[in-house]
């Protein structure tokens, strides 16, 4: 009776075993669904003027979208008009840009729970890390750039930089910020405003085409700056054509040192004066860049960085709001948009040469995505 009692408690135990190496003891995901696939969260901005943007969980392994998350773990609803988000990962947390509400809020990268808010600023467009603890986020009502702490979520500073309009998209690389300076359908703007971070100074600007929106930076220490052309609304067959401007950053800073005039190293100009490129995107290990060629949605394009012309035939003929790379799986996502755009938009995703892997309804107007 014995051996029968510890042979049988032996099948229990092995059994246990057998259940935990099959999963029995995953852990969390950071949205409750019990998993350690890697996450991407999609941020979607909602319905024009004041709809209440939300944010989704795509699982990356499964292939599997979970929507209102943020929504879930909070009862408070985001806010409105959601325009950018930041995964930053020292301060394991990403942090939502909500413009129609005026604020800013921190939620834990985990959770999802919100840390903290910044409320009643203006205008806020796109965000960027220039250090472990600070944020650059640009305001086109400021004229500027808010500088806040990533520890507590305080305004450390204000930047204003006379003579700009529209600043929005920022790329950092060591110690400078680069910000896009778009202009509006009154001013045009054809700048990019150049700051020292660790002095929030101005040092320079660069002279680019017509409406830069988007920027990249290459592992060779390349920025590529996208700019989307003069549209003439009044005549459109006058409008100007898009641009793609590069500079190496290692000349540059050489340059600014030592007092000498910055000059791009190649501009690629488009053919067709009707694309309004935006939205540029790089994967380094195709060394491919990826744009939209019409706003506010359009088709996706590539175009290798070693050629010279820059390719204006599209990759995925549809109509695509924003785009992204994904680094660790090597695939591009594209938020496309329904011929009515206030309606639900898919995300899909593709292998780098556009071939599509995975289509799912999402809400209206994805914006952007981070991957944890």
């Amino acid at each position: 009776m014995k051996k029968f009692a510890l042979a049988l408690l032996g099948l229990v135990l092995l059994s246990a075993c057998e259940d935990d190496d099959n999963g029995g003891n995953t852990g969390s995901d950071g949205n409750g669904s019990g998993s350690s696939s890697p996450q991407a969260y999609v941020g979607i901005e909602g319905t024009s003027p004041n709809g209440i943007s939300s944010l989704a969980s795509y699982n990356r392994t499964n292939q599997t979208i979970e929507n209102n998350v943020f929504r879930k773990a909070n009862i408070n609803p985001m806010g409105s008009q959601l325009s950018d988000l930041l995964l930053d990962k020292d301060q394991n947390q990403i942090v939502l840009l909500l413009p129609g509400s005026n604020k800013i809020v921190f939620i834990d990268a985990n959770n999802l729970v919100i840390k903290k808010q910044i409320k009643d600023l203006m205008q806020i467009r796109k965000i960027a890390k220039v250090s472990d603890f600070l944020y650059y986020v640009s305001s086109p009502e400021l004229g500027g750039l808010y500088v806040v702490n990533a520890l507590n979520g305080n305004i450390r500073a204000e930047i204003e930089l006379d003579g700009i309009t529209n600043p929005t998209e920022i790329s950092v690389w060591e110690d400078m910020a680069f910000i896009c300076n778009t202009g509006d359908a009154i001013t045009k703007d054809s700048t990019v405003s150049v700051l020292r971070t660790t002095e929030d100074t101005l040092i320079t600007s660069l002279i680019v085409g017509h409406s830069p929106n988007s920027m990249a930076i290459d592992e060779e220490n390349n920025l590529w700056i996208l700019c989307s052309g003069n549209f003439d609304a009044a005549n459109p067959l006058l409008s100007g054509v898009g641009s793609l401007w590069k500079y190496n950053l290692d000349t540059m800073k050489m340059a600014i040192d030592s007092g000498f005039t910055i000059m791009p190293d190649t501009v690629k100009y488009l053919n067709d004066n009707q694309l309004r490129p935006h939205h540029l995107i790089y994967d380094d290990q195709g060394k491919n860049l990826y744009y939209i060629s019409a706003q506010p949605s359009g088709p996706i394009v590539m175009s290798n960085r070693f050629v010279r012309p820059l390719s204006e035939s599209p990759l995925v003929d549809d109509t695509y709001y924003s785009i992204a790379f994904d680094p660790l799986k090597s695939e591009l996502y594209g938020m496309r948009t329904p011929g009515d755009i206030e309606k639900n938009g898919f995300l899909e995703v593709f292998d780098p040469v556009g071939n599509k892997k995975v289509s799912i309804q999402i809400g209206v107007k994805p914006v952007d995505v981070v991957f944890k």
